[in-house]
């Protein structure tokens, strides 16, 4: 009976195979059905009509409603432009095919997403070096290494970014020419996003970024020439979210950040450095640590640091680990804290404004007068700046302007101790000057008085010598008296 029990039953083993075989028909089928809708759309997305004009192709989509795509392009071409699209997507290896491209161009597009690999170029294929052009251009997607190859210029003029993936812009060329941005609004940018590539300039002028920038988001680029920043607007830029390994020529002017955080900006810097009317909200005091002086400038003169015009809002090194509603209180009221800058520069500092208001106790008040203790502080008192309230007779309805006046005069205005040495002197010298005036006039009633009694006594006749000696004679003869 054990062994009888032991024997397997056919039939079950026949039911659960015909179980399993049952769902995985099932689990194919549905899997299919489900991939229809996106198979049927992929086959009905039309794709756009391109037209050859020599060595010229034009890929016009007249604005139409429809989402379209870009066909896979074929044989020798010098320039590809495409124009006047409503929704358009590029998709992997579109331009594998091309010979002798030079130029590839879009203007005028409201929704574009460029899938992987979509504008790529390997630099051992017979095309050249490609220049890439987007004007007025939205970028839905920018994907992984949608834009890579054998690129020598780039430019995003107008339009927006709405997101762009790690590694979305490489080039394997030694050295590109141009990376430029330009109008640009940008909503969210992926971490390493720019890596790892060369260009002899680099441009990013009038853009704003309205998610924060993360770090390394531009990552291990080396700007041959210039960098120049101008004019753009930044919410929070995270620590070292610019990473250059090497940068010629910094520029950085008229820009406004809410917040940079820690070492937002690093680089090696080659010949020259600017940082001119710039607004950088809630600052770190390592803020600029991280810019060095390269190590193959030999000159015997250190290298300048223009540090011009600018404006800072000074935040405690602690908030950053606060949370945010505290982070942001902590700010507001932190004391001014002093910036850091490689010691290898020479520093120039001109009209540096402090949204901060100046502490007095961050006077060292052993010494007289009294300076204050931080070297930055004491080194650049005529050109640090800090706020002071408009006249009290403003009305108080309307908002004071704020007024930036040198540390050196804030500190004579509000950080002097208090002192009645002055007011002692002042005091004794019209209290002299008091008992003089009465004495004076006391001397003069007095000299008045003599000349009324001189005036009261009867004067004699005025008589002649004889005269006076016969009346004297007569008194001492008796001649003038009577008996009465």
């Amino acid at each position: 009976m054990q062994n009888i029990r032991n024997l397997k039953d056919p039939t079950k083993d026949g039911m659960v195979k015909e179980l399993l075989l049952y769902i995985c028909t099932w689990l194919l089928l549905f899997c299919c059905i489900a991939t229809l809708p996106a198979m049927a759309a992929a086959a009905t997305e039309p794709k756009i009509t391109c037209t050859d004009h020599d060595t010229k192709i034009t890929c016009d989509c007249h604005n139409t409603e429809l989402a379209m795509v870009l066909p896979q392009i074929n044989g020798a071409v010098y320039h590809i432009e495409v124009r006047n699209c409503r929704d358009l997507t590029v998709e992997p290896n579109a331009l594998e095919r091309t010979e002798s491209l030079r130029k590839i161009s879009f203007h005028h597009v409201d929704r574009l997403v460029l899938q992987k690999h979509a504008l790529s170029l390997s630099r051992y294929t017979s095309n050249k070096a490609l220049i890439v052009e987007f004007e007025d251009v939205n970028f839905e997607l920018i994907d992984s290494h949608a834009i890579s190859g054998n690129i020598e210029e780039i430019s995003f003029v107008g339009g927006r970014i709405e997101q762009m993936q790690p590694f979305g812009f490489t080039t394997t060329k030694d050295s590109a020419i141009l990376l430029k941005l330009d109008g640009v609004t940008i909503h969210r940018i992926e971490s390493q996003a720019f890596k790892k590539f060369a260009v002899e300039q680099m441009i990013i002028a009038n853009c704003k970024f309205v998610a924060n920038v993360p770090t390394r988001a531009f990552y291990e680029l080396e700007v041959l020439n210039e960098l120049s920043m101008r004019n753009n607007q930044f919410q929070e830029v995270h620590s070292h979210a610019f990473t250059f390994k090497l940068i010629f020529k910094l520029s950085l002017s008229d820009n406004s950040f809410v917040a940079v955080d820690g070492e937002w900006l690093e680089a090696q810097i080659r010949d020259a450095i600017t940082l001119r009317g710039n607004k950088f909200g809630a600052t770190s005091e390592i803020a600029f640590r991280s810019l060095k002086v390269h190590r193959d400038y030999q000159l015997s003169e250190r290298l300048e640091l223009r540090f011009h015009n600018n404006t800072v809002h000074s935040l405690l090194p602690t908030a950053a680990a606060m949370p945010a509603a505290v982070g942001d209180v902590a700010s507001v009221e932190a004391p001014p804290q002093p910036l850091r800058f490689d010691e290898r520069f020479a520093l120039s500092i001109r009209q540096l404004c402090y949204e901060n208001v100046w502490s007095c106790d961050q006077l060292d008040t052993s010494q007289e007068p009294a300076v204050p203790r931080v070297e930055f502080f004491r080194l650049y008192s005529d050109q640090l700046l800090f706020t002071r309230a408009a006249a009290a007779t403003s009305p108080p309805d309307v908002a004071a302007p704020q007024q930036f006046v040198p540390l050196r005069q804030v500190i004579v205005e509000q950080c002097q101790p208090s002192s009645y040495v002055a007011y002692i002197v002042i005091g004794s010298v019209l209290l002299a000057l008091l008992i003089v005036f009465l004495l004076l006039l006391l001397w003069c009633l007095v000299a008045r008085r003599r000349r009324r009694r001189k005036l009261d006594v009867v004067q004699p006749e005025a008589r002649t010598y004889k005269e006076t000696q016969i009346v004297y004679q007569i008194e001492n003869a008796g001649l003038l008296k009577t008996d009465l």
